[in-house]
């Protein structure tokens, strides 16, 4: 999902009677690719989670300003993918975290423009470089059906939101963020999630009122994800993040909810039982 709303400069989407052709051919070709990819998985997931980082970490380079450590990015993003996709577990997180934050503090106090104007870095390493490979988690530990289930929630609250909130709504959700988001097109979002949800438990045999729950608490998590995206490019004077996807804006626009949706259910599978 990204934030249709936001008219300030930066890329500016395709508009026009084409546009929703151009959006439907663009999930034609990339969605049937992209759920072969996630079936498959192996070397083919790893090398597209790469890839997407990759791609997210350039388009962020926006939110950055002017100056930009990218020998601090390259080191930072490419010691987590290579951490991350080799290991099996997180226990490497704790030393890579406070070895990137020192490095940090050193390139950005005593080389560049000062560590608190600078911060934005530590943020998009984050965002793109720690939520990313959360899709190759999800998928390596649990398999593809729990990936199938997290694209299924995300995708119905898209939808949902969209449909209830163009015919039903009334009470603006977040006006300063994204002005057309409405209250009644959240809940809209949240309700086809949980139907989502419904279908897919009676489907795979798994607990209906488990992965109801957590389909609601899901759809929560990626709105806000929409949100938080929003913020950022509205704080940078941005429309899209890029331009890569015809119809749908760039990487960020597309992942931005799934972002958040993918390491809550991980971290759900991993504690709770189903």
């Amino acid at each position: 999902m990204s934030d249709e709303n936001v008219a300030l400069g930066g890329y500016q989407r395709i508009e026009g009677e084409n546009a929703v052709l151009i959006r439907i051919l663009t999930a034609l070709v990339g969605l049937p690719l992209f759920l072969t990819i996630l079936y498959v998985g192996g070397g083919y997931l790893q090398a597209v989670v790469v890839l997407l980082v990759i791609l997210g970490l350039w388009e962020s380079r926006q939110f950055l300003g002017p100056r930009i450590y990218w020998d601090f990015l390259s080191v930072s993003v490419g010691s987590y993918l290579f951490l991350s996709l080799s290991q099996g577990s997180f226990e490497f997180v704790g030393p890579w975290l406070v070895v990137s934050i020192l490095y940090y503090l050193i390139r950005a106090g005593l080389c560049g423009q000062g560590a608190m104007v600078g911060a934005g870095h530590l943020l998009v390493v984050v965002y793109v470089a720690v939520l990313f490979p959360f899709l190759w988690y999800l998928r390596d530990t649990f398999g593809f059906s729990w990936v199938l289930y997290a694209l299924i929630v995300t995708w119905l609250t898209d939808t949902g939101a969209f449909v209830f909130g163009t015919h039903f709504g009334r009470h603006p959700l977040a006006p300063r963020l994204s002005p057309k988001k409405t209250v009644e097109g959240a809940l809209g979002g949240i309700g086809a999630a949980v139907l989502g949800a419904a279908v897919f438990a009676l489907m795979s045999g798994r607990p209906l009122l488990l992965l109801l729950l957590l389909a609601a608490c899901l759809s929560v998590c990626g709105q806000i994800g929409d949100l938080v995206e929003s913020s950022l490019k509205r704080e940078c004077r941005l429309k899209d993040s890029g331009q890569l996807l015809p119809g749908h804006g760039g990487i960020l626009d597309r992942f931005d909810s799934l972002l958040f949706v993918l390491p809550l259910l991980y971290f759900s599978l991993h504690y709770l039982s189903f």
